[in-house]
């Protein structure tokens, strides 16, 4: 961020509702506004608090997102924050909240091992933290562990996401015994599945089917193009 908001005490504006709310963003002067005379009665922590959940607003509104608290991604940011209970208690608010939890609750982050036997995955979770934040913490895991790690020390995937665990308060789920990789290998990795001989590798090399069993069950590209031109 190359700025901050102004941050105004009792801001001279007419549709400022003090008696509901303790501050404000207002969009259009890029400016939170905290009122004296309701601020007075709370406590210190309560007032940062309040600050940032303004700053949640103030932050999605410049980098172009939604920002309103009837927002699912305003209350996702509210949980990455770690404000995630403290949102608006009107109706909408509450199910923009109801929905960025079950999102919250259902994502997950993976670490890859590739070796000759397969893929293994490290399958992580945070209460709070988003992808931006997981790239951040492995690429931070990473070179802490490798500047500090002696000679002739082999390190694992699998050693990293226990040192997120410990150093960052992710919390690691059973680790899948395997993974297979499906997706025809490339130059480019686009990820697709390819074609007849992408696939025939991977029942291959991945599914250990034998060439015999392949060529017997899997269609020629020719035959797909003679069944399509049929219909």
């Amino acid at each position: 961020m190359d700025h901050i908001p102004a941050i105004v005490i009792d801001l001279d504006r007419d549709s400022l509702d003090w008696d509901n709310y303790v501050g404000y963003y207002c969009s259009d002067i890029e400016t939170i506004a905290f009122n004296s005379h309701v601020n007075a009665r709370r406590s210190e922590k309560a007032i940062k608090s309040t600050l940032l959940h303004e700053l949640v607003h103030w932050y999605l509104h410049i980098i172009g997102e939604k920002f309103s608290d009837s927002d699912e991604r305003f209350a996702r940011e509210l949980i990455r924050v770690g404000l995630g209970r403290k949102h608006n208690p009107d109706e909408q608010s509450v199910l923009a909240a109801k929905k960025a939890w079950k999102r919250k609750k259902d994502e997950r982050f993976e670490i890859v091992e590739e070796n000759e036997d397969g893929v293994i995955t490290a399958r992580l979770k945070h209460h709070r933290k988003n992808v931006d934040d997981f790239k951040q913490d492995l690429a931070n895991t990473l070179i802490r562990v490798h500047n500090n790690r002696e000679d002739d020390i082999t390190i694992y995937p699998g050693d990293i996401a226990d040192k997120m665990c410990e150093w960052y308060g992710y919390k690691m789920e059973p680790i899948a015994q395997i993974a297979i990789r499906v997706s025809k290998r490339g130059t480019h990795w686009s990820g697709e599945i390819g074609d007849r001989d992408d696939i025939a590798e991977v029942l291959s090399h991945q599914l250990n089917m034998d060439y015999n069993e392949i060529d017997l069950k899997l269609n020629n590209d020719e035959s797909v193009e003679a069944a399509a031109e049929e219909h």
